[in-house]
């Protein structure tokens, strides 16, 4: 299903909460949002990957200029080429994809978040950009401020789910991407070595970033449900599917490691369709466990 492919990976995979999200837009929105998550990808990548700094700084001043060039009209990879035929943009657009680049500069040579504001920032400048970008150009003139930070406190609701998911892959790598603030107030310890299952002195850390995760949810819903346009369909959608998969994290976290806490595929489209049919009806569906 998914649109461009540019980036190294799949960020869309088949398969994936997000794949069974965009199930139900119409093409447009789906290759808008899955060229903006996969912007998003490769600018993490960009900060991320290279061993040597000076690489990555590299890299990511590259994608500063590229995407000033997408903002002036004149991009050159094929991924921003796909977004300029997708949609118009402007310097006004700059304002979130300026934060996009200030979120791989700081993945450079990093070892641990160490504050709150830290990791808000983190999930802010990754899926909460990417989204309200998708939002903003989906919508075009009927997008507003608030569908659009209805876009930000979504996205950044799904990273948040997907740092405890990926918990222990990040710390193989030597990343832990929860504060230690969280792991003090919450009981828990920082681990020393990646641990299969979680055991009980890093679980509660990640079942906090977990309700932080449903309450971004949550605010996310607030923001467009008096007015549910046909776009806004696969935003209700992935909210309803990472509320499950958050459900199904608190239960399994005992006894599985993160990244296999999964949904099986034919209750992810259950709850897809069930929650496509009830957006366009103002109708809440985050049922079933």
């Amino acid at each position: 299903m998914t649109a461009t492919r540019h980036s190294s990976k799949p960020v869309v995979a088949d398969g994936s909460a997000l794949h069974y999200a965009l199930l139900f837009a119409d093409p447009r929105t789906r290759d808008v949002q899955i060229a903006m998550l996969e912007l998003a990808s490769e600018l993490s990548r960009a900060g991320r990957t290279p061993r040597e700094p000076e690489v990555a700084r590299s890299r990511v001043g590259w994608w500063n200029e590229e995407l000033m060039r997408l903002a002036q009209g004149a991009p050159r990879h094929p991924l921003t080429l796909t977004l300029a035929r997708l949609c118009d943009w402007s310097r006004s657009d700059f304002d979130l994809l300026e934060q996009m680049v200030k979120g791989a500069e700081n993945e450079i040579g990093l070892g641990q978040i160490e504050t709150d504001e830290e990791l808000a920032l983190h999930a802010f400048r990754s899926d909460g950009c990417a989204m309200a970008l998708g939002i903003r150009k989906t919508l075009g003139a009927r997008s507003t401020t608030d569908f659009e930070r209805s876009g930000i406190w979504l996205g950044r609701g799904i990273r948040l789910t997907e740092i405890v998911r990926r918990f222990n892959l990040d710390l193989v790598a030597g990343r832990i991407l929860i504060p230690e603030s969280l792991f003090r107030e919450s009981g828990a310890s920082i681990p020393t070595r990646p641990s299969a299952p979680i055991d009980a002195t890093v679980r509660p850390a990640l079942l906090a970033v977990v309700d932080r995760s449903d309450q971004h949810l949550a605010r996310a819903r607030c923001g467009y449900i008096e007015r549910p346009f046909r776009e806004m369909t696969p935003y209700w959608v992935a909210g309803c599917l990472y509320e499950s998969l958050n459900r199904k994290l608190r239960r399994r976290l005992e006894t599985l490691p993160p990244e296999q806490v999964v949904l099986s595929q034919a209750g992810m489209l259950w709850r897809a369709w069930r929650c496509a049919r009830g957006a366009g009806r103002l109708i809440e569906t985050t049922d079933g466990a």
